[in-house]
């Protein structure tokens, strides 16, 4: 009996030893989770720019920018709460989504354009699966409302005397001018309302922003420089 309960002893301890190892090397091949990414950073995404995507992109872009109307008013502008956890962790309310049609389709299709609060752009093709961050400017970087630093620097002394005049004018508090809707979407994506224009010449023009910011576009919306005062 005894050499019985020693045999069984064995065994026992055995199969203990067995699933304890399996449970370890399960532990050890079961991959790394990667870390979604704090709000506002787009560091690891893909880039892309409107024209590399469908036609169709360019169109919800454009109408963002114009704040509508939109193919599915019932829909385009809601919130999007990021379930998947792809995008980079923001608050609840941050993120919105358009549609962006797809042609012969019947619904609206798995294309949507999704904001962040913070002047981000991203696209999916598939539903939410993957996405892409959208190169507003065309370059390799999406600046947010207020950071002009992807623009060529220009000095306030190399301005024209008319050009320095209208910046002054500006930073003194002018109130003449108008809305500047970057349709041509140079500028980093801000709200509705947020640049003004003000004249200079034929073809050149100051844009102000509300935090401060002044651009210059010496050929009519072609081109913009980041003014700098201090050079």
């Amino acid at each position: 009996m005894t050499n019985y309960r020693s045999r069984l002893v064995a065994v026992l301890f055995a199969l203990l030893a067995t699933l304890s190892t399996g449970v370890t090397a399960a532990d050890a091949a079961a991959p790394a989770v990667a870390a979604q990414n704090a709000c506002g950073n787009l560091s690891g995404f893909s880039h892309t720019t409107l024209s590399a995507l469908p036609a169709e992109a360019t169109t919800t872009y454009n109408l963002i920018r114009k704040g509508g109307p939109f193919p599915y008013p019932q829909n385009d502008g809601v919130v999007f709460d990021n379930r998947e956890g792809i995008l980079p962790s923001c608050a609840s309310g941050y993120y919105h989504e358009y549609t962006v049609p797809t042609p012969g389709s019947s619904t609206r299709g798995t294309r949507r354009i999704v904001t962040g609060s913070g002047g981000e752009y991203f696209y999916t093709g598939d539903h939410y699966a993957t996405f892409k961050v959208i190169d507003i400017s065309g370059g390799g970087t999406t600046h947010a409302c207020g950071d002009l630093s992807g623009l060529t620097k220009i000095g306030y002394s190399q301005l024209s005397a008319a050009a320095r005049t209208v910046v002054d004018n500006v930073r003194g508090g002018a109130t003449s001018s108008t809305t500047y809707e970057n349709r041509e979407g140079v500028l980093p994506a801000c709200a509705s309302g947020y640049y003004k224009l003000f004249t200079v010449g034929t073809n050149d023009r100051v844009i102000s922003g509300k935090a401060g910011e002044l651009a210059y576009t010496p050929d009519h919306y072609v081109t913009f420089k980041r003014i700098d005062l201090n050079s």
